[in-house]
């Protein structure tokens, strides 16, 4: 578990028959950047990318998220992600509601999550900063026609400076809504792919009546915080760095309140991939052993991180009497480099606490 720092524990609250540890958290990852991808502000960019019309593709981009806000549908998607010890594959009942948001369900897997439209009151819609960030670190191309779900789709590429491609986008040619994308490493692998294997528009007022049902399932993302908010969380020693390496930029900043303290959940995004960091007071306790979440010891830079995991990027470390975990569906090396902006691990902790600190975030997000 993860203790005050008083020494007190956090209160044991998840159900672990309704919580896979860092699975579910990393679903939830990436249920979140199907949510900002697409339900983006179509609103013009406010990235520094390549000169005016070499970005082709980024008009049909925000023509895509601004689809999202018109046309309501149901579907499927077949996830996979790869990391250093291989490749999971998951599977996410979507159903997604023009005028009340998207919910998502993963069979078996964690409870039904429930992603709203953004509040324009609050700071700057997460969607539309994915995207800006995307015209930033990329050039964002059409690159032709093809098929994706069985339906004719134009497809666009992201374009590294090499002229690699970092991503792929399938989007429909009809609803104009992305049916397939495709993320890669800088040797051209494939690290993360989504795509709907079902897939069809609903009546928009059903879809509407559906989505707002306030009963069928709890928001687990907490309280976003407002500029303000953050700027007072880190005057309070918090880190929340506004940049995770030059490229992955804050899109999305939470807290969850609990008896023993904060949770703070800090979304990064190069506009193609989303690194997740948790951030909490106190110390990793002790508890059952820690090989049972597939982790490792890692001794470096002082201490001790634990990493681990098919498919998702998780590392968990103490520094500084805080707690962080870090779960991402990024490159390796992208991970690296942004756990290194971050404050490195104090001396080493021990295996067997591990487990029970994956198991407190089942408590962060009430399940």
């Amino acid at each position: 578990m993860v203790t005050g720092r008083d020494g007190a524990p956090w209160p044991s609250g998840g159900d672990r028959s309704r919580y896979d540890g860092p699975t579910a958290l990393l679903a939830l990852c990436c249920a979140l950047l199907l949510a900002l991808t697409l339900t983006a502000s179509s609103g013009p960019g406010s990235g520094q990318g390549p000169a005016k019309g070499a970005d082709d593709g980024m008009d049909l981009l925000r023509r895509a998220a601004e689809a999202s806000r018109k046309v309501s549908y149901e579907g499927v998607q077949a996830i996979s992600s790869t990391g250093p010890a291989g490749t999971e594959h998951r599977v996410v009942e979507v159903e997604h509601s023009a005028e009340s948001g998207t919910r998502l369900h993963e069979p078996g897997g964690a409870d039904e999550v429930r992603i709203r439209p953004a509040d324009s009151s609050e700071w700057p819609d997460p969607g539309a900063r994915v995207l800006d960030t995307l015209e930033e670190n990329y050039r964002v191309v059409r690159a032709g026609a093809g098929e994706a779900s069985g339906r004719p789709a134009e497809l666009v590429e992201a374009v590294r400076a090499d002229g690699g491609a970092a991503g792929r986008f399938w989007i429909d040619a009809e609803t104009g809504l992305p049916l397939r994308r495709m993320t890669l490493d800088p040797l051209g692998r494939v690290v993360h792919f989504s795509e709907f294997t079902e897939f069809q528009v609903v009546d928009g007022a059903a879809g509407a009546a559906e989505a707002a049902d306030p009963g069928r399932a709890p928001d687990p993302w907490g309280d976003r915080l407002d500029e303000g908010e953050l700027r007072e969380l880190r005057a309070g020693g918090w880190t929340a760095p506004d940049r995770l390496s030059w490229n992955y930029r804050l899109m999305d900043a939470r807290t969850k309140r609990k008896p023993s303290g904060p949770v703070v959940h800090l979304s990064y995004s190069d506009g193609l991939s989303v690194i997740s960091v948790f951030v909490e007071r106190g110390r990793l306790g002790s508890g059952s052993h820690g090989t049972g979440q597939g982790m490792r010891a890692v001794e470096g830079g002082g201490g001790t991180v634990y990493m681990g995991g098919a498919g998702q990027q998780r590392r968990m470390w103490e520094a500084e009497e805080y707690v962080y975990t870090m779960l991402a569906d990024a490159p390796p090396d992208a991970v690296a480099a942004a756990a290194a902006s971050l404050p490195g691990p104090d001396e080493a902790g021990f295996w067997d606490r591990v487990d029970r600190g994956f198991a407190r975030f089942g408590d962060w997000l009430g399940m």
